[in-house]
């Protein structure tokens, strides 16, 4: 596990204001495991170095294979 963040504290830097997701739809989300985290005591942490590691397809880059049939690292995914 790595840095859990409060919920509204990551939602206010990954989207913009207008935009962002409440607490409940934060909790939806790490429920059916869209994105990761955890619920403590009612209030939603969202695993913030899993998250940006992931991509789209909610998969970390492990499980994402090159061209070349080897696991991405983080400087491919950096350099696309």
């Amino acid at each position: 596990m790595g840095k859990l963040v409060r919920g509204t504290t990551w939602a206010k830097e990954q989207f913009e204001k207008g935009s962002r997701p409440g607490r409940d739809k934060i909790i939806e989300w790490i429920t059916a495991e869209h994105i990761p985290g955890q619920i403590i005591a009612g209030e939603p942490y969202v695993d913030a170095d899993r998250f940006a590691i992931r991509d789209h397809t909610g998969q970390t880059p492990v499980k994402l294979s090159a061209n070349d049939n080897r696991p991405r690292t983080g400087i491919d995914l950096l350099v696309g």
